[in-house]
């Protein structure tokens, strides 16, 4: 900021009783550099002039050196945001290539099979209900067991079902304590729109052990789950198993696991 003479004569008796602010004491340094005449005014106050006159020729230089140091600065950081930004595209590019772990192609899924997981975390089964892809199972019965009258309201009877499930087999014993990403894999086949279906690897704690939690998910949403071994006996197994228990509804039957055959109630 340049001051008039003006301005700096009012400041200089201040300057030279050393009362005034260091921001006001630079100011009149910076003009005295450049002002033989209030640098003659701070002298007859009685001050030891020692604030050199500015030499352009010096300062020519020096302003080419600081333009030059700034723009080597600038191409720097801009070199090494650069190599920043290239190190997930070339980790994400790898495992795309190698068709394992976190890829472009799988991003969308990661979201949602973590979306999945925070819901269930919370025991919020209704929510976690809607990441579901309810429409790829309809799709599947349709084609083995029902008919189109039969699952008019399949969606809603697998939200109650999935919820109930949830409340009796994992809210009763705890619910999910907590829950870590360990891995994706790049693809795990198609669902029947052809969508690639990527498995989601979590560990959990569960009723008081660490759990190996899968999450199959499309960008159609969530296809299957398996919890530890995924047998039918175990509870978290029965809980990702909501479908199986949904389709014994339906068919009127349920699960001997002594005859190891279901058994119709009719």
């Amino acid at each position: 900021m340049k001051l008039s003479c003006k301005v700096i004569e009012d400041i200089l008796p201040m300057y030279y009783d050393k009362v005034c602010s260091e921001e006001s004491a630079e100011l009149v340094e910076e003009h005295l550099r450049s002002c033989a005449r209030c640098r003659q005014i701070l002298a007859d106050l009685g001050a030891d002039i020692d604030v050199p006159e500015k030499n352009m020729d010096d300062i020519k230089p020096l302003r080419k050196i600081q333009k030059q140091y700034k723009k080597t600065k600038t191409r720097w950081l801009a070199a090494m945001l650069t190599v920043i930004a290239l190190i997930p595209i070339t980790f994400l590019g790898w495992n795309e290539f190698s068709a394992q772990g976190a890829a472009y192609s799988n991003q969308d899924e990661l979201v949602c099979a973590n979306n999945f997981m925070i819901c269930l975390q919370k025991g919020d089964y209704a929510k976690a209900y809607t990441y579901l892809d309810v429409e790829a199972k309809k799709h599947d019965w349709l084609e083995k067991w029902f008919e189109e009258e039969d699952l008019v309201n399949m969606e809603a009877d697998g939200l109650e079902k999935f919820c109930e499930l949830g409340k009796e087999k994992v809210e009763a014993l705890g619910g999910i304590d907590t829950y870590e990403y360990v891995g994706v894999s790049a693809s795990y086949g198609t669902d029947y729109r052809g969508a690639a279906v990527h498995q989601v690897i979590y560990r959990i704690q569960f009723n008081g052990q660490n759990r190996i939690f899968y999450v199959n998910v499309s960008n159609n949403g969530i296809h299957s789950l398996i919890g530890g071994d995924g047998l039918m006996e175990d509870p978290l197994g029965q809980f990702c198993m909501w479908g199986e228990w949904l389709w014994q509804d339906y068919q009127g039957c349920y699960y001997d696991f002594d005859l190891k055959q279901y058994v119709y109630y009719d």
